[in-house]
Formats: C-alpha cells, sequence, structure tokens
C-alpha cells in the first residue's frame, strides 16, 4: 500500500470514476483508498466522513455535467438555454448511468442535510442560468409573469422537468419546450 500522500484532486478523480463505473453507492472511504493506493487514514485527511466524500464527489459530478461555466446556456434564449440543459444532462447520463436516480439516496439517513446542500450550490448556479435566460429573452410574452406565476417558480417547474427526462432517458424535450412555447411566448 503506497502510505504517500495523494491530493484532494486525485482521490475525487477515483470518486468519480468509481461512480461513473460502479455508481454512487459504491463510493466510501475504503474504496476510495484501494482505487488510489493509499491508505484510509489518508483518504481520511481529506474527507472526515463518508458523506464528505460523497457530498464532494456528487458536488463534482453536477460541475461536470453542467460545466458551471458563468455564462453557459444563456445567450438571452430561453429555449436554448433549456436545450443546453437538457443536453448536459443528456451526456451526464450517459457518463454517470445512475447518477440521477441514485444522488440523493447516496446519503445516509443523517447525513442527507450535508448532500442536500452540495446539490443544491450546484442547482442553484443552474438555475440561475435558466433564470438570466428567461429574463434577458425578449420574445417572452409581456405581463406573463405576476406574483402568482413568478419567473422563478416557472424556472424550477422547467428544470424539475428536465431532471425528470433525465432521469426517464428521454431522447428530446421537444414536448416540454412546446409547452413553454404556449405558455409564455
Amino acid at each position: 500500500m503506497n502510505h504517500t500522500a495523494t491530493s484532494e484532486d486525485e482521490l475525487l478523480a477515483a470518486s468519480l470514476k468509481l461512480a461513473s463505473e460502479e455508481g454512487l453507492k459504491s463510493l466510501n472511504i475504503r474504496s476510495i483508498a484501494r482505487a488510489c493506493g493509499v491508505s484510509v487514514g489518508c483518504v481520511y485527511r481529506y474527507f472526515p466522513s463518508k458523506a464528505e466524500l460523497v457530498s464532494a464527489a456528487v458536488g463534482k459530478i453536477w460541475e461536470q455535467i453542467f460545466h458551471m461555466a458563468e455564462n453557459a446556456g444563456a445567450q438571452g434564449d430561453f429555449r436554448g438555454a433549456v436545450r443546453w440543459v437538457f443536453s448536459c444532462i443528456r451526456s451526464g447520463c450517459a457518463e454517470y448511468p445512475s447518477f440521477f436516480r441514485q444522488h440523493a439516496g447516496a446519503f445516509a439517513e443523517s447525513e442527507k442535510g450535508e448532500g442536500r446542500r452540495a446539490m443544491e450550490r450546484c442547482l442553484g448556479h443552474i438555475r440561475a442560468v435558466l433564470l438570466r435566460a428567461l429574463e434577458e429573452d425578449p420574445s417572452v410574452r409581456a405581463g406573463v409573469f405576476d406574483r402568482s406565476f413568478t419567473r422563478e417558480d416557472f424556472v424550477s417547474f422547467v428544470f424539475d422537468n428536465l431532471i425528470s427526462l433525465g432521469v426517464r432517458q428521454a431522447d428530446s424535450c421537444e414536448f416540454l419546450l412546446r409547452l413553454i412555447e404556449k405558455l409564455i411566448f
């Protein structure tokens, strides 16, 4: 066993490879130590618990799926942003086949809070991209949004449906785009 220190990035890279090949349920301190050829203590140095390891891996996977670029997917065209998010989800499903179904269940019951916070940090960025694209889209019908039908709620609805399409491994998001078209354009 290699007892020399490795980096957090190397441990996360091994975590992502394992998650891609075997799913999130395979992630634990021992499996990552084994994959990196380091001691369990080395992994604990960077990740004091399985929850922190899984949380970091989930965060990295979300970042990879959505590329986390500042202007990714937003060119003032909401439909284009929706297509971009769907494309990212489809690519993510190809790279991490069970990710969307397993990520919430990957945390022990007592550790779900941290996992949820990690996921929300990543997803908040994507919701912001969609919201910015919606706000900048000049073809959105004037007056369609109000206090009972907000842009934020609409973006959450669209994003939740995009995730659902990804989980179902849908081939397209065209029906959702047609629905969006009828509602706001």
